[in-house]
C-alpha cells in the first residue's frame, strides 16, 4: 500500500457527514451522466430499497487539502447524481424532521452562517447546481434556467426524470428509498495526500483493462512517429504524465482539442489527425512541440482555468479580466486566450490590452451575437490574429464591435436576463465597476438575489406595489432588480417583504458586495425604482466597455 493512502468502507451517510466539504478542481470535466446512467442508478437503488439490501457504488477518491476540504479525484458523476436525487426526495418530503435529515446529506444547517455544501462542482456548473437543485425547495420550484452548457442540460434532464419517477412512488416508498441511500449505499472512501497520488489511484481504478484516453493515444502516436531515441521517448513520456497530473485526463483532452483547432480549423478527431494538424505545422516538429510548445500551452491552460497568472506590474488588472471572462456562459474565448498567452512577448501592457478587449467582446458576444456559427467564426478570427495586436485592435479588427452590435448590447443591458448563468455573470461583472466594488470570480461566494421575488406568494405585500403581472415579468430579471448576497443571506431573504429584505441586507452594517449598497437609500421597491436603477447600472457598463467606440482604448 502506498504510504499516505487511507481506504475505508463507508456508507454514504459517513461520507456526507456534518462538516464535510468536497469540491471539483477548477479544470476537471463537467457533469457528463446521461439519462440512461442516472436512471440505471435509480433503478438499482429502488431494487435495494424494496429488498432491504445494500448497494455498492465503488471507490470515491479524494485529496485532502490543508483547509480540511477534499478535492474529488474520482466520484464526481456518482456523487452529483446522488445529490440531485436526494434534493428531489428532500423537496417532496412533507415531514420537517425527515426533510432536514435528508438535507444534512446535501449541506450543513445554516444556523446563521454560510452553509457547508457537501458537493461543489466547477465554476461553470457549481452555481447552477446550487441554485437550481441543492437549495431547499429548488428542485421543484424550477426558478433557475440552465444556460447553453450541455452539462447543465444533463443535470436538468436527470432532475426531470427523477421528479417524474419519485412522484409516482408512494410516500412510504420515497422514505424507504431515502433511508436506503443514506444507510445502505456502500462505498470505499480513498483519501490520499496529494493530487499526484490521487490521480495514480484513479488510473489504477479506471484504466486497467479499459481503452486509454484520447491523450494517451495521441502520445503514443507522436512518440512512435518522431524517430526518437528510447531515452528521449522515456523523458517525453514522463513529462506527458506530469501534464496529465496538472490538468486531469479530461482537462488534458480538452487542451489537446483546443490546440488542434488552433493549428487547423477543420480537423478530424484521432491521433494521426492531431499529428497532421499540429506537428506538420510546427516549425520544429515533434521535439519542438513536446519540449517547448506543449508545456507553454499547459501553463496557459492552468492560467485561464484558475484565473491566476503572472503579468508583472499588470498582474492584478489581467487577473480581474480573466475572472470576468470565467463568468461567461460559453467557453469560446479560451482558444484565443490560450494562443495569446503562448505567443505574446511577455509585455504586461499588451496582455492587459488584449484581455480587457477580449472581455468586452466576450460579454458582447454573450448578449448580442446569438448565432452560434457567427460567434465561432468571430472567435476564430481573434485566435488567428492573436499574434498581431495591431490588426487585432484596429477599427476593423475581429475584437471591434459594429455600431449595430454596440446598440444591441446597450439594449440588452436594459432588458431581461432570463438565463441563470447570464444573470450571475452580469451581476458579478457590475460589482467590479460600482464605486467601492471589486472584481469577483466564479468561485467567490456571491449569489444573485432578486429584490422583487420571481414568484410572489399569495397575500404577499409585494402585490401592493406590483399589481400588474406583465410589469413584474418585464422587470424582475433586469439588472435593476439584482442584488448580490452571500448564500446564507440569500436563502433567508427569499420572499420576504421589501422592508424585511432591506433589514436583512444591512443587518451587519454595510453589505459585502457593492451592487447591494445603494438599496439602503430606497424607501420602497417600485417599478419606477427598478427602471431607474436599471438605466443607471446600464450606463455604468456602457462606460466601462466604451460602447461609444468600435474598439477599446486604454
Amino acid at each position: 500500500m502506498t504510504q499516505g493512502l487511507r481506504a475505508q468502507e463507508s456508507t454514504l451517510a459517513d461520507l456526507l457527514c456534518n462538516g464535510t466539504e468536497m469540491a471539483m478542481p477548477p479544470y476537471q470535466r463537467s457533469y457528463s451522466w446521461e439519462h440512461s446512467e442516472a436512471d440505471a442508478l435509480l433503478s438499482d437503488l429502488r431494487d435495494a430499497s424494496e429488498n432491504s439490501e445494500n448497494h455498492f457504488i465503488g471507490a470515491i477518491v479524494l485529496v485532502r487539502e490543508e483547509s480540511g476540504r477534499y478535492l474529488i479525484v474520482d466520484g464526481q458523476q456518482r456523487l452529483t447524481t446522488l445529490t440531485i436525487l436526494l434534493s428531489v426526495l428532500r423537496d417532496m418530503e412533507t415531514d420537517a424532521a425527515r426533510k432536514n435529515e435528508i438535507h444534512s446529506l446535501i449541506a450543513d444547517d445554516l444556523g446563521g452562517t454560510a452553509p457547508t455544501w457537501r458537493i461543489s462542482l466547477n465554476h461553470i456548473d457549481g452555481p447552477y447546481l446550487r441554485e437550481a437543485i441543492q437549495n431547499n425547495g429548488a428542485s421543484l420550484s424550477r426558478d433557475v434556467e440552465p444556460n447553453d452548457s450541455e452539462s447543465q442540460r444533463r443535470m436538468t434532464r436527470n432532475l426531470d426524470s427523477f421528479i417524474n419517477t419519485v412522484r409516482n412512488m408512494s410516500p412510504e416508498a420515497q422514505r424507504d428509498l431515502a433511508d436506503t441511500i443514506r444507510n445502505r449505499v456502500l462505498l470505499v472512501k480513498v483519501v490520499v495526500e496529494d493530487w499526484d497520488g490521487g490521480y495514480n489511484v484513479f488510473r489504477v481504478l479506471n484504466t486497467r483493462g479499459k481503452a486509454p484516453n484520447s491523450h494517451d493515444i495521441i502520445k503514443t502516436d507522436l512518440l512512435e512517429n518522431a524517430s526518437l531515441s528510447q531515452e528521449e521517448a522515456d523523458a517525453f513520456s514522463r513529462e506527458w504524465s506530469e501534464h496529465e497530473s496538472r490538468l486531469s485526463g479530461s482537462g488534458f483532452d480538452d487542451l489537446l482539442n483546443q490546440i488542434s483547432t488552433l493549428y487547423a480549423r477543420k480537423t478530424k478527431k484521432g491521433a494521426s489527425e492531431f499529428r497532421k494538424a499540429v506537428i506538420n505545422r510546427s516549425s520544429g516538429g515533434t521535439r519542438e512541440f513536446l519540449s517547448k510548445e506543449l508545456p507553454a500551452y499547459v501553463d496557459a491552460y492552468v492560467t485561464i482555468s484558475t484565473g491566476q497568472g503572472q503579468f508583472g506590474n499588470m498582474t492584478q488588472q489581467v487577473t480581474e479580466c480573466l475572472n470576468h471572462l470565467r463568468l461567461i456562459d460559453h467557453q469560446l474565448w479560451r482558444a484565443p486566450a490560450l494562443k495569446f498567452l503562448v505567443n505574446h512577448n511577455n509585455s504586461p501592457e499588451n496582455a492587459y490590452i488584449f484581455f480587457k478587449s477580449l472581455e468586452r467582446f466576450a460579454y458582447a458576444s454573450m448578449m448580442a451575437i446569438t448565432d452560434q456559427r457567427s460567434r465561432q467564426r468571430r472567435y476564430q478570427k481573434i485566435a488567428d490574429n492573436a499574434e498581431n495586436p495591431r490588426a487585432l485592435l484596429s477599427d476593423s479588427g475581429p475584437l471591434a464591435l459594429s455600431r449595430e452590435e454596440r446598440r444591441e448590447v446597450s439594449s440588452r443591458l436594459r432588458s431581461r436576463f432570463g438565463a441563470f448563468a447570464q444573470r450571475r455573470a452580469i451581476a458579478l461583472r457590475l460589482n467590479a465597476e460600482i464605486e467601492g466594488g471589486k472584481a469577483l470570480g466564479p468561485d467567490d461566494g456571491a449569489t444573485v438575489e432578486h429584490v422583487l421575488p420571481r414568484n410572489i406568494p399569495e397575500n404577499s405585500p409585494w402585490h401592493n406595489a406590483w399589481p400588474n403581472p406583465a410589469v413584474h415579468r418585464d422587470l424582475v430579471d433586469t439588472i435593476g432588480n439584482f442584488a448580490l448576497l452571500s448564500q446564507s443571506t440569500n436563502q433567508k431573504a427569499d420572499n420576504l417583504s421589501f422592508e424585511e429584505k432591506k433589514a436583512l441586507y444591512f443587518a451587519n452594517g454595510e453589505p459585502e458586495f457593492a451592487l447591494t449598497r445603494d438599496i439602503k437609500d430606497k424607501v420602497a421597491w417600485t417599478p419606477e425604482v427598478v427602471r431607474t436603477r436599471t438605466e443607471h447600472l446600464a450606463k455604468i457598463m456602457e462606460d466601462a466597455w466604451q460602447l461609444n467606440r468600435a474598439f477599446m482604448k486604454l
